[in-house]
């Protein structure tokens, strides 16, 4: 039997997705992880004084290993519609799909809250595009703003101990591409496309005082996802959801050191969503 074409949005190839794949990937990161990036994260932590000993870090290869969804959610209606009409459109998914669903129903729940959703490293546009078509399948008037380099991971700093520059670099010119999508999808105006920089962009939209219901930062990097807290946190609204793509990620503890720096003072901390992820509600 051939799989359905909501299936076959989801691209499997860059990921762990299978048993053996997991099983191979912990032991190739395993001992690294445990043996020089944690006590290293631990040294920043001090740099940067903030508590030294975050014990959590250490399940991060556990929760790769799992694949687990921590806080199960209805997902909006037309859900699987949508996933039909991106893959007639080309797109496909690059995260796994246990993640995008606990994404997708977390900005469901969030959808009252008043303002627009922004995603801070937007690879190939997936994720943007999905919320967008959701949102008009539901009748909802929120814009996406998608913002990436779309170059690939600019250069990480000494925080990000296992990231090289140029990750994730989508084909040449794929923002005329989203853009294609966008139209097909009947979403282009919905989608603001932001290549560049992210502080290019904040700098840009700044004078509009925009104001979020939902963000996805995804980002990988310390400076990339430092940069993203503090512009996206403040603005999002009562109500409002803030997905953290790399809070327990393996390869990403950069990442996990920006966002405890900028929620530091706050009283809160990112709870587990799906695998890797994290989630605050505002």
């Amino acid at each position: 039997m051939s799989a359905s074409p909501a299936t076959d949005v989801f691209d499997t190839s860059h990921y762990a997705s299978g048993l053996r794949s997991r099983l191979r990937r912990s032991f190739e990161l395993g001992a690294k992880y445990y043996l020089y990036d944690v006590p290293r994260y631990f040294w920043m932590r001090k740099k940067m004084q903030l508590p030294v000993l975050d014990w959590k870090a250490y399940w991060n290869p556990v929760r790769s290993f799992r694949n687990e969804t921590y806080l199960q959610l209805p997902l909006p209606p037309h859900y699987e519609e949508a996933l039909e009409l991106l893959f007639h459109a080309g797109v496909r998914i690059g995260n796994p799909r246990s993640r995008t669903e606990a994404l997708t129903g977390l900005w469901w729940e969030a959808r009252t809250a008043p303002g627009d959703v922004i995603e801070c490293g937007a690879y190939q546009g997936a994720t943007s595009l999905l919320l967008a078509v959701l949102g008009r399948l539901n009748g909802l008037s929120q814009r996406v703003l998608m913002l990436d380099t779309f170059a690939g991971m600019p250069e990480p700093s000494r925080f990000d101990l296992a990231r090289r520059p140029g990750e994730f670099a989508p084909p040449t010119g794929w923002t005329e591409i989203i853009a294609q999508q966008a139209e097909e999808l009947g979403v282009a105006s919905r989608v603001e496309i932001h290549k560049g920089l992210f502080t290019e962009t904040f700098d840009k939209i700044a004078p509009r005082e925009p104001r979020f219901s939902f963000a996805h930062i995804d980002a990988n990097i310390f400076e990339g996802t430092r940069d993203a807290c503090e512009f996206v946190l403040p603005r999002i609204t009562q109500g409002g959801a803030v997905v953290f793509d790399d809070y327990n990620g393996l390869l990403d503890l950069g990442a996990r050191l920006a966002i405890d720096a900028s929620l530091r003072g706050q009283g809160q901390t990112p709870s587990p969503l799906a695998e890797c992820s994290a989630f605050l509600r505002r």
